[in-house]
């Protein structure tokens, strides 16, 4: 939601769909251009998916993509956004989107960064990292982990996106990450990144961008990863081969995007989420660098994808749109979770193989305009999307074993035999989502109150099928309209109040084989959302404080007559603030807190009525500065922390793991030469005390308990050409 304010002007620059992006890992700084169709900070419809510009600090960006409403500045923004540049990424050495959310204090990674996935909770609720848009679209990204450095943005909006981005296959409640991809800039971009990762993680990045054409209409955009080895805890390793091209043409009227990427990686010994044994009210914590594994597990993830994008301007006020995305996903391996935790460290150790593959299609189709009725400005979008998916997946256990997370046991590799083979397994799930989306933001009294209106209509269709035999289970086809408002009203040009309704649809869900009703399929789950709050932009740096309330229907079974519904409800209301910018000159802050109260509001037979949600803290605290030192020119330090309460593990609130701080440090110097591009090097340490502590606890398909990365030492050398 961080962003500086241009009062009565969008700040843009240049004709190319890169706006002032980041080249790489350093900023392209190039001379500002004004458009002049509306000083609203809404953006003419020929503009509407033009990146802005970095804020003041570089960390963070002036507005982010908001769906089908396009880039919008962030003062003139219902919603909370951060969009986080590729700058960060680079100075922070991010190796995926979770090392960049941890910069956000309403964001929490939820399962083990030392496994092969990211999970979220954004505003107390769950995100999977197969949820996350690429550049709108739901269904291309990468299913468990996307490298950071092929990003040059990262927007994580705070509220359900239903209306502004569709459904996702497992819900968007609290929040939506979208991946913006590198493309060409107006300066050409050389760089090569090495870099080091405790214990003994190597790797090489190469970016490489171009414009060619008599007026730079043509772009090309390349970014290759290679990296491997062992990491901080014991026998974990980690290969990773990824790479990204982006293609593009920009003439007159006509715009077109080609962004193409592949993503294959091995993570061996993989932590789980950790399940803790009833009764147990003091949860133990393992060292840092145990691992609560087997040498012998391993997970290995394939992901290739592809989206081509097009844009024509009929007229000055109208632009048609389209795009189609197409991505194929698999994971195979062996995994340990850890089960069972007792009071003296005692676990039961789960072995299981859960291979998964899909294939997913995802496109959509539309017009911007622009109009006027009267003293009113319309800036309307209609739209209709759809999203194909084909999944399967099986899961094959392969036995169990006594360990303890102080004393960890290594126990010969299992029997394997009886893992089915992915070529093997049947579709399990068709997923078919369509969608026609219409929104019309008002622009009234001299642009000072913007009024977004509109809402989704969406329609599901889900057909489940059995592994083994490929015979239907259970199927459902439902519709469903998703109404949306939002209102900025700018009481002077450096604040903006705003506010929005919004609701997040998810699929319907299925009673279980131990309710009565087993198999009954309900209607798709409506989640509410009541936001607002206040954006003050203070010249170099911007603050905001804001009150949300969102209510999630949930299933339960009923105690007395084991009928299963989704009557339950949890209810999380929470006060954010954020701050962001350069208050002094070479001083950089980034940060803010989240108060959260996250209660469940309706249980079985009322029993747990009142209790806080498991997982939801009270508080979650991020507070990051940098500060360019005038003794040594070129040299930054910085520091982080991140602070986050109690969390409880069970219904019932017996059951917790303690609130925890860690502390990252980091310095970088930009080696200037004579006669060539900047050198820059980096060196930091996460969780710099090396603090033992659960990091995270979570319900529903991330359920357990997650530990803290330890102490972790990261280097890199950027050299520019």
């Amino acid at each position: 939601m961080l962003a500086v304010a241009l009062p009565g002007s969008l700040l843009l620059t240049t004709p190319n769909p890169a706006v002032a992006q980041e080249s790489g890992e350093t900023i392209t700084v190039l001379d500002p251009i004004v458009v002049t169709g509306s000083s609203s900070g809404v953006p003419d419809p020929r503009d509407a998916t033009r990146l802005l510009p970095a804020a003041s600090g570089g960390q963070v960006a002036t507005g982010s993509q908001l769906g089908i409403l396009g880039n919008r500045d962030t003062m003139s923004s219902p919603f909370n956004v951060t969009s986080y540049t590729a700058k960060l990424i680079a100075d922070t050495q991010a190796r995926s989107i979770a090392d960049v959310a941890a910069s956000d204090p309403s964001v929490r990674a939820i399962f083990p960064r030392s496994s092969y996935r990211d999970v979220y909770s954004i505003r107390g609720f769950n995100l999977f990292s197969y949820n996350m848009g690429f550049d709108g679209l739901y269904g291309i990204a990468p299913k468990q982990r996307f490298p950071a450095e092929l990003a040059e943005r990262i927007e994580i909006l705070k509220g359900p996106d239903t209306f502004l981005n569709g459904i996702a296959l497992g819900g968007s409640v609290g929040g939506a990450i979208n991946i913006i991809p590198k493309r060409a800039t107006d300066n050409p971009v050389t760089s090569v990144t090495t870099s080091y990762v405790s214990d003994g993680n190597m790797g090489t990045h190469l970016d490489f961008g171009r414009r060619f054409g008599s007026r730079n209409e043509f772009g090309v955009r390349f970014n290759g990863i290679m990296r491997g080895g062992d990491l901080a805890i014991d026998d974990q390793s980690d290969r990773l081969g990824a790479g990204s091209l982006s293609l593009d043409y920009q003439g007159d009227r006509f715009r077109f995007y080609g962004d193409f990427g592949y993503v294959n990686e091995r993570f061996d010994a993989p932590d789980w989420a950790v399940t803790v044994a009833p009764g147990v009210t003091r949860v133990p914590v393992p060292s840092s660098t145990a691992s609560l594994s087997q040498p012998w597990a391993w997970v290995k993830t394939k992901d290739a994808y592809g989206v081509v994008r097009a844009e024509y301007d009929l007229s000055d006020n109208w632009t048609v749109f389209s795009a189609f995305g197409i991505s194929s996903t698999e994971t195979t391996g062996i995994f340990v979770q850890p089960t069972r935790l007792q009071a003296n460290g005692n676990f039961i150790g789960s072995i299981a193989s859960f291979p998964s593959a899909g294939v997913h299609y995802s496109g959509q189709a539309g017009v911007r305009g622009r109009f006027e009725t009267g003293p009113i400005e319309h800036n309307v979008t209609v739209a209709i999307a759809r999203w194909n998916q084909d999944l399967k997946a099986t899961r094959t256990g392969l036995g169990t074993f006594p360990s303890n997370i102080f004393n960890p046991v290594i126990i010969p590799r299992p029997d394997s035999s009886s893992i089915i083979d992915l070529d093997d397994i049947h579709r399990t799930a068709e997923h078919r989502f369509t969608s026609l989306v219409f929104a019309d933001t008002l622009e009234m009294f001299d642009d000072r109150l913007l009024v977004t209106l509109g809402g989704r209509l969406q329609n599901v269709v889900s057909t489940n099928f059995a592994a083994t035999t490929g015979l239907e289970t259970s199927s459902y086809d439902r519709t469903k309209f998703s109404p949306a408002a939002g209102a900025v009203f700018k009481l002077t040009d450096n604040i903006s109040l705003y506010g929005n309704y919004v609701e997040a649809l998810q699929q319907g869900t299925s009673a279980p084989a131990t309710a009565k009703n087993y198999g009954e399929t309900f209607a798709p789950i409506v989640s509410r959302q009541l936001e607002g709050g206040v954006k003050v932009d203070w010249g170099a740096w911007t603050t905001s404080v804001g009150v949300f309330q969102i209510e999630q229907p949930t299933g339960i079974t009923d105690p007395f007559t084991n009928i299963y519904s989704q009557d339950g409800e949890q209810r999380n209301r929470g006060f954010e603030f954020n701050v962001a910018g350069e208050p002094f000159d070479g001083f950089r802050i980034l940060g803010g807190l989240m108060l959260l109260d996250g209660r469940l509001t309706r249980t079985a037979g009322g029993k747990f009525n009142g209790n806080k949600a498991i997982g939801a803290p009270d508080y979650q605290i991020n507070l990051g500065a940098e500060w360019d030192t005038p003794f040594i020119e070129g040299l930054t330090v910085s520091a982080r922390m991140i602070n986050t309460g109690t969390q409880f593990v069970d219904a019932a609130n017996t059951q917790s793991i303690d609130s925890w701080t860690r502390f990252d440090v980091g310095a970088r110097y930009v080696f200037e030469r004579s006669e060539g591009k900047p050198i820059t090097l980096r060196f930091a340490v996460e969780n710099l005390l090396d603090t033992k502590y659960w990091a995270s606890a979570a319900s529903g398909q991330a359920a357990g308990i997650s530990r803290g990365a330890p102490r972790t030492f990261l280097a890199s050398t950027t050299f520019q050409f």
